[in-house]
């Protein structure tokens, strides 16, 4: 009876089909390469992140004010890395896009790449000063978080007419003869040609029906935001979101990641935001909350689903197998890494262990966004990366004791969430277990006879 149940549920038209948009969706090159770029780019978030951790806590105790030497000293890594961070990520995004794509020269097309950015994103422009000289420089506009969609839509486009030009052999071709380098070099002339005119005669015709009132950045963030706004911008649809993301999960897709491409860039944006007003405010209370703040709490303790509590139900069962998962799964699961629970309960196409984990997150996500409401927690403003221990990235990205605390009280939120369930299926595991251990020492004793 109970298998019936299993298959008809993960047998109905709309799982299979879950299962299939999810697998499909993380095979396309162009999803694979902005989740390899996002992982890449962590050290440049992370020394970002240390920065202004270290240039701005002092501040809090008076040791240096903001905007003395030693401050911008340390505040410096973080301009040339969190406020750069849409440059490094269109690099590793283009790079990854182009060798997804097979071409020749993937360094070739950063540069590609990179050229077409700045022609749309970041025009240099002159100015004049008052000694009489001029001073030209790029526009930093869009070079911080602010522009992670553009170069999301910049290196996938410009890698494409790149791949395009190769494919129809536009380029010029050099002698077998000519060094390697040289003749790369040759190769990527007209590819690079091709996307300076096209993005140039974009911008600049943009502009010119616009009035100058609209820029071609300005435009795709417009377009890609009008979509996501009802799902990020209000608490129903950041649920939904984790919703979606943890049923993935109960399929074996990485759902975290696959909900990551969409909310990353705008979470960066936020965030970015957020540190922008405390840098000139200094003053955490005055740092506004956004619903999609609450993603990272589908993952604060324990990994995606919030695990954890299962972790130590696992560690006391007993239950040899849950035992054993259970007590590998903890050291781990408080940096964030709950897959020995997830493949060793399992929780993949195990209904009873898939509901808590569905419901664990939405139930800390609607606690979190409580705490938000009253002031309890403070809303992030530094950027931090994952796998860090339970309540550091918290605290660091808040700076605020609170918001480390928090993780550590979900536990026991959710541990009474996975207890009932828990229960119902370490009853079959034991009885299987033992049925097992009956059927093993019947074999054996038909041996000694």
């Amino acid at each position: 009876m109970e298998e019936k149940q299993k298959k008809s549920f993960f047998d109905s038209k709309f799982m299979k089909g879950l299962q299939h948009f999810g697998e499909k969706l993380g095979a396309m090159p162009s999803f694979a390469s902005i989740q390899a770029a996002f992982m890449e780019c962590m050290a440049v978030i992370m020394v970002g992140a240390i920065s202004t951790i270290v240039a701005s806590v002092p501040v809090l105790f008076g040791w240096w004010t903001q905007g003395s030497t030693i401050y911008n000293i340390l505040y410096a890594p973080y301009q040339l890395t969190f406020n750069m961070l849409s440059v490094w990520f269109l690099l590793f995004l283009s790079y990854n896009y182009a060798k997804a794509k097979k071409l020749k020269h993937p360094t070739a097309s950063c540069i590609t790449a990179l050229v077409s950015f700045f022609i749309v994103a970041a025009p240099a422009t002159t100015y004049s000063l008052a000694s009489g000289s001029s001073l030209t420089a790029l526009d930093m506009t869009y070079m911080g978080g602010t522009g992670l969609f553009v170069a999301i839509v910049i290196g996938l486009v410009s890698v494409s007419i790149t791949s395009f030009c190769y494919k129809h052999h536009i380029e010029i071709k050099m002698p077998d003869v000519v060094p390697p380098f040289l003749s790369e070099g040759f190769s990527s002339i007209l590819p690079l040609l091709f996307n300076v005119i096209i993005f140039q005669a974009i911008a600049s015709g943009l502009s010119i029906l616009t009035g100058g009132m609209m820029s071609l950045p300005l435009l795709i963030t417009y377009v890609l935001s009008i979509p996501l706004q009802a799902v990020f911008n209000s608490v129903p649809g950041m649920l939904i979101l984790a919703l979606f993301a943890c049923l993935l999960w109960c399929f074996g897709i990485h759902g975290t990641m696959v909900a990551y491409i969409a909310v990353s860039a705008v979470m960066i944006t936020v965030v970015t935001q957020n540190a922008t007003i405390y840098q000139t405010t200094l003053d955490p209370s005055q740092v506004p909350f956004q619903p999609i703040l609450l993603f990272g709490m589908i993952a604060c303790c324990g990994g995606t689903g919030n695990t954890m509590g299962l972790a130590f139900l696992c560690a006391r069962s007993k239950s040899k197998q849950l035992n054993a998962v259970g007590k590998a799964a903890i050291i781990p699961g408080f940096f964030g890494i709950n897959e020995p629970i997830t493949f060793g309960v399992p929780i993949m196409y195990n209904p009873i262990m898939a509901i808590p984990y569905i419901l664990t997150p939405i139930v800390v996500m609607l606690l979190g966004w409580l705490g938000y409401a009253t002031g309890i927690l403070q809303p992030a403003f530094v950027m931090m990366g994952g796998l860090l221990p339970m309540g550091v990235g918290e605290f660091f990205g808040s700076l605020s004791w609170t918001n480390a605390v928090f993780p550590y009280l979900m536990i026991i939120v959710s541990y009474l969430i996975f207890l009932p369930f828990f229960k119902v299926y370490e009853k079959q595991l034991i009885a299987k277990e033992k049925a097992e251990e009956a059927e093993e020492n019947k074999k054996l004793e038909a041996k000694k006879a």
